[in-house]
């Protein structure tokens, strides 16, 4: 038995056909192996209020779900009826999101161990667990609309973190186009930002950082009325220098002699990254 919800919502070896089915499974799941009160999944499952028959299609429900979970049709099976609602019981390795978690907690301590291949090796792991967006497929109310947004928070901070060792470990030009896609994708994101510049700044493309800063500020202005935060107050600053050391023209870089270092230049990999920790407290627009 396998389920997922780390994308669209699924059972293996079938999932539910009926939305409404679906959703009462999404419930249990996000919520494994503790009970959710049957007036949990009324409001789940009917966000405008429950019907005068509630309770019986709450039951029916149940029922086809239990046919599905118990391998066949013989046993127990995983899903209890404890009252006031329901249990889900989940064996290790059956649902994607625990091994996700499980993965990511390891990547964490991996990182502040400064163990960065192996803080990248569980992280990219943990992220290929994902299909699409969290317990997509299925109607969503009040409990699943929340969880989603929990998990799909947690997967940009997994994404975040592998980038981050990624970085720490030299690898800004294969984290490069990984970071303009995900910088379209999430505009006021300053982390993912701070990375961007930072791997551009590494391969030298200065002026792209530059731009790129300048994207991030344009939007954090019209969308929110702030300023950028100080991690990417410093990470500009940082890379206005990086570009203040190069050569402004062809003739200043041709009067250099062949096959020596330019003044002030430095290696793509050097010197220490910075501090992207996303800061809340931003400046208020003039």
């Amino acid at each position: 038995m396998h389920f997922r919800v780390l994308g669209p919502v699924c059972l293996e070896p079938r999932t539910p056909s009926a939305p409404k089915q679906r959703a009462v499974l999404a419930t249990l799941l996000v919520r494994a192996g503790a009970v959710v009160p049957a007036g949990a999944l009324f409001d789940e499952l009917w966000p405008d209020g429950p019907p005068r028959t509630a309770a019986t299609t709450l039951q029916v429900y149940v029922s086809h779900l239990r046919k599905a979970l118990t391998q066949g049709g013989h046993g127990r099976g995983p899903l209890e009826t404890r009252p006031p609602g329901y249990l889900l019981r989940v064996e290790p390795g059956e649902l994607d999101l625990r091994r996700f978690e499980e993965l990511l907690s390891h990547g964490r301590a991996a990182f502040r161990a400064c163990d960065f291949v192996a803080a990248s090796g569980e992280l990219t792991q943990a992220l290929a667990l994902w299909s699409g967006p969290a317990l997509s497929g299925v109607p969503q109310g009040e409990v699943l609309t929340a969880a989603a947004v929990r998990l799909d928070e947690l997967r940009l901070e997994a994404l975040e973190l592998r980038i981050e060792a990624d970085l720490r470990l030299g690898r800004h030009h294969e984290v490069t186009g990984e970071l303009m896609e995900l910088a379209r994708a999430h505009p006021l994101r300053e982390q993912l930002h701070c990375q961007l510049m930072e791997a551009l700044r590494r391969a030298g493309r200065t002026t792209d950082a530059l731009r790129a800063y300048s994207a991030v500020h344009r939007s954090l202005h019209d969308e929110l009325g702030v300023t950028p935060g100080p991690a990417l107050v410093r990470q500009h600053a940082r890379v206005l220098s990086a570009h203040a050391s190069e050569p402004v023209t062809a003739g200043a870089a041709a009067a250099a002699p062949i096959g020596r270092p330019r003044a002030g230049s430095r290696r793509a990999s050097g010197g220490p990254l910075p501090d992207v920790r996303v800061s809340r407290a931003h400046r208020r627009s003039p």
